[in-house]
């Protein structure tokens, strides 16, 4: 029995590049879920004991009077991660940062949805309105791709101001400047 990762085609540097971007994508997905959640529970509890309690509502039509204050939340967050983060501006990196903050997203709502069945409080869960699922299932949707809809508001350009050094068209070989061993050794012996 061999090590396989050093009998395949690709280099070790390529396996270990693509190893750190899953961790990068994890990380900043789950920092992106929880800055949700911490602000959609923040804007739940404010919503329902300070600013206006919603007695003659049933559960479903509460929880869509606040979507939409939790799909600006998904905005600004997507929009502060992407400017904290520096992430670059590919479709398949915000999707993938989106869909790791859904997964965790989906587990926290699930395992909540299970302590709250154990307590004796999961009637909800049977009770939910057909639309008010429909309209929460695309508020997730949104959350997912809000990483990726942000590039229509960014510009074309780079966002964070580089600098232009007169290199940008060259090729690598020809911007940066190499020496040789025999240089190298004539430096030497001089």
């Amino acid at each position: 029995m061999g090590w396989v990762l050093f009998e395949t085609t690709e280099s070790v540097i390529e396996v270990l590049w693509d190893i750190a971007l899953a961790f990068w994508i994890v990380r900043i997905g789950f920092i992106y879920f929880a800055l949700n959640f911490l602000s959609g529970i923040f804007i739940t509890y404010l919503t329902y004991t300070q600013m206006a309690p919603v007695s003659y509502l049933t559960t479903p039509q509460s929880g869509l009077y606040l979507m939409p204050f939790l799909f600006v939340s998904a905005a600004l967050w997507a929009r502060y991660i992407i400017v904290a983060y520096e992430i670059p501006r590919s479709a398949t990196f915000r999707l993938a940062i989106g869909a790791t903050g859904l997964v965790f997203t989906v587990l926290a709502e699930g395992l909540v949805g299970l302590v709250l069945y154990e307590e004796g409080l999961g009637r909800w869960i049977l009770d939910v309105d057909r639309q008010a699922g429909i309209i929460f299932a695309a508020l997730l949707l949104g959350y997912a791709v809000m990483p990726a809809l942000q590039m229509a508001v960014e510009s074309k350009q780079e966002p964070y101001g580089e600098t232009k050094h007169g290199h940008e068209k060259k090729k690598v070989v020809d911007a940066v400047p190499t020496v040789n061993v025999s240089e190298k050794t004539e430096k030497k012996n001089q």
